[in-house]
């Protein structure tokens, strides 16, 4: 059993180590190095960790050094890349409706993380033109009475299984597990009174679609 003569493995750790970790996960599920229930069993470990002990054995088959052991070391644990378009966990890209409409579509960067809020409105990303900012996209979903619709090109997935409904509806079309090269958007939260959808594109998408290409010179 190895030995921690400099104390680190008990020092408390924050934000900033947990993400570090889960973009390692991340990483490592986008290579094919973990499979997404691995993945899922071991972001929600992440994020409940206290101590470097807590995270040691997360990336411990993973090739990478030992967060106890970067910190000895007096470096950081890799890779250590700035948060994409500046979104984090603690302060994602956020789409609140409130009693209107929120709409993405066209060119566009999906971050690694999104909030939707749909309030009592309409939240519609359309992600055809879309470029992921990462292999897994985590998105919380606020409870609301509005409708929140999703729609993904072929090879994009989607993972519901941490999104709840009670009141509400949720409907998935797309598998959930992505094509080599494609994302995965992992649902979490609650739908609340309203309507959750992730489909394919429908036919008068790919039209708008190409339209939109066509007008931007695509």
């Amino acid at each position: 059993m190895d030995q921690d003569p400099s104390g680190v493995s008990g020092l408390r750790i924050g934000h900033r180590e947990r993400d570090a970790v889960a973009e390692v996960l991340r990483d490592a599920a986008g290579d094919g190095r973990l499979s997404l229930d691995e993945l899922d069993e071991r972001l929600e470990a992440a994020m409940q960790a206290r101590t470097y002990a807590d995270l040691d054995p997360l990336v411990a088959d993973l090739a990478v050094e030992l967060p106890s052991r970067q910190l000895s070391a007096g470096s950081q644990l890799q890779p250590q890349r700035p948060p994409v378009m500046g979104y984090t966990r603690d302060d994602p890209l956020r789409l609140d409706a409130g009693v209107s409409s929120e709409k993405r579509q066209g060119p566009w960067t999906v971050p690694p993380f999104v909030r939707i809020n749909p309030g009592l409105g309409s939240v519609k990303l359309d992600c055809l033109d879309a470029t992921p900012a990462a292999p897994v996209i985590e998105v919380e979903v606020m409870a609301g009475a509005g409708s929140i619709l999703i729609v993904l090109p072929d090879g994009w997935a989607a993972d519901v299984d941490r999104l709840t409904n009670s009141w509400g509806s949720k409907a998935v079309e797309v598998s959930r597990d992505p094509a080599p090269g494609k994302p995965l958007l992992v649902f979490y939260g609650a739908v609340g009174l309203g309507s959750f959808k992730v489909r394919p594109p429908s036919r008068r998408d790919l039209r708008r679609a190409a339209r939109r290409r066509r007008e931007l010179g695509r």
